[in-house]
């Protein structure tokens, strides 16, 4: 972690945005640090806190009190509470894990990620990939519980990833929605996803690629509400949760997507857990599916 920095603007710097002044002054460290500093208050222009778009002058000071390195990044090995591993051999693993909890790490130094606990139990996987996420080939929501395949050998995780953007990674995941779905259907909305915390429905196109769409089968009506399960392949971010609010079923609990105040069964979290992940093996090349049982407020008549 690099600390207490302070460098002068220079007259070639004159009118260069703070962010990328930051970015090109201190080219070791990852773009996503300067990011984080920025929007942690860390920088400031001449003693005062200073957005990310500010226009610099010559001779100027700026001045970070903390700016993550490229390990800082890296997650930190440590139990993770709830979270289990639900198959496993000397090649791939697939791990359980909790809500509430990232997947990786969001800030520097995070302990507590789903990323931390694969590299407590498999130590190997830093030596195959030593980024945030390392091994893991799917990425749950902070919100969201669930299966995660982690490949644990350098060639499984070539594989693995090479099927991923095929779509033949395919995960069903169990949602609590809003409103009744008697029957089984495909939702093949546009999902615009480049930037921003949230991602945009376009209602009115229909996705050309299948693998980007969302698969519906119900498993129980009741009170309202639809037990469902949803199977999506090269899913895009926030994909199952932005087509459900889209189609009029947001998932009970969705505080980003859904304007229904969460109430009853599953009001304290969001009702969208990774049921269960299905692959070839990397190795046999025979097919594999692996399930992490749903918890049990998601049965809560």
């Amino acid at each position: 972690m690099l600390r207490n920095q302070t460098v002068t603007v220079s007259a070639r710097e004159d009118g260069r945005r703070l962010d990328r002044f930051l970015r090109e002054r201190f080219p070791e460290v990852p773009s996503r640090s300067v990011r984080f500093a920025l929007g942690a208050g860390a920088v400031r222009v001449d003693g005062t806190v200073a957005p990310k778009g500010r226009a610099l002058r010559e001779g100027e000071t700026v001045s970070v009190a903390a700016l993550a390195e490229r390990q800082d990044w890296l997650p930190v090995p440590g139990k993770l509470p709830g979270a289990a591993v639900a198959g496993a051999d000397e090649h791939v693993a697939v791990l359980c894990k909790p809500h509430d909890c990232h997947t990786e790490p969001q800030r520097p130094n995070e302990a507590g990620t789903l990323a931390g606990h694969l590299l407590l139990l498999y130590p190997v996987v830093a030596k195959i990939s030593p980024v945030p996420g390392l091994t893991l080939l799917t990425r749950l929501d902070y919100a969201t519980s669930g299966a995660v395949p982690a490949a644990l050998t350098a060639d499984s995780f070539a594989s693995l990833r090479h099927e991923r953007e095929m779509g033949n990674l395919r995960k069903t995941y169990l949602c609590l929605v809003e409103g009744e779905i008697r029957s089984a259907s495909t939702i093949a909305f546009v999902i615009e996803a480049e930037g921003g915390e949230t991602v945009r429905v376009r209602t009115e196109r229909e996705e050309p690629d299948p693998s980007r769409w969302t698969l519906l089968e119900p498993v129980r009506v009741a009170a309202g509400r639809t037990l469902v399960r949803a199977t999506i392949a090269r899913g895009k971010r926030h994909q199952i949760r932005a087509h459900l609010a889209a189609a009029g079923h947001p998932i009970v609990g969705d505080r980003k997507y859904s304007a229904v105040p969460p109430e009853g069964p599953g009001k304290g979290r969001l009702m969208l857990h990774a049921e269960e992940v299905a692959f070839r093996h990397p190795v046999t090349g025979e097919p594999l599916t692996v399930r992490c049982p749903a918890p049990p407020e998601f049965y809560v008549n």
